[in-house]
């Protein structure tokens, strides 16, 4: 089994000069490289140092150097941090291929936005001890301190109504 890690903080996998070398680390294979280089949308940054990049970017080239190692479990430490919110639509989808190759994926994070639409499963963690477990429906719609934005608006209207799609959805229902 290979269990590969995003840590938060990405920096802590660079140790080469460009972008392109931290890759070729991971892999001699350039087809493969060149592939995950565009899926992360980092083949623009090749020949850049990776401390050059902004926070998002660097994430990125960090997720790359990870899927690289083609991982059987995948750990992701706040992998959401500095994304901006087009790429954390391509990051959702790049997680989804994942879970359909039978990869397994544990992420902390305190995105509860990104967790309320995209985890299967949500728990919560406190002082070492897993204190509940449910679906990310059920998690966030039956929180009221760890919640959403769109559930802390529409609690009061719309039952587990956790994100966005989900408001919108309920009220071009009930209109």
């Amino acid at each position: 089994n290979i269990v590969s890690m995003l840590p938060q903080d990405p920096k802590s996998l660079f140790v080469k000069k460009k972008v392109a070398e931290e890759l070729a680390e991971m892999t001699k294979d350039s087809e493969r490289i060149n592939d995950v280089a565009k899926v992360c949308e980092i083949d623009g940054f090749m020949e850049r140092h990776p401390y050059d990049l902004s926070g998002g970017e660097q994430q990125r080239v960090a997720l790359a150097k990870v899927l690289l190692t083609e991982p059987e479990i995948i750990l992701l430490d706040e992998p959401t941090k500095g994304m901006d919110c087009f790429f954390k639509e391509s990051f959702a989808k790049i997680l989804s291929k994942l879970k359909e190759r039978d990869v397994t994926i544990v992420m902390v994070s305190h995105d509860v936005e990104f967790c309320a639409k995209y985890a299967d499963y949500v728990s919560m963690f406190f002082d070492g001890h897993i204190l509940t477990t449910n679906t990310a429906q059920q998690f966030f719609g039956n929180n009221i301190f760890y919640t959403t934005a769109a559930n802390r608006m529409s609690r009061h209207i719309f039952k587990n109504a956790v994100t966005a799609e989900d408001v919108i959805w309920l009220i071009k229902k009930n209109i």
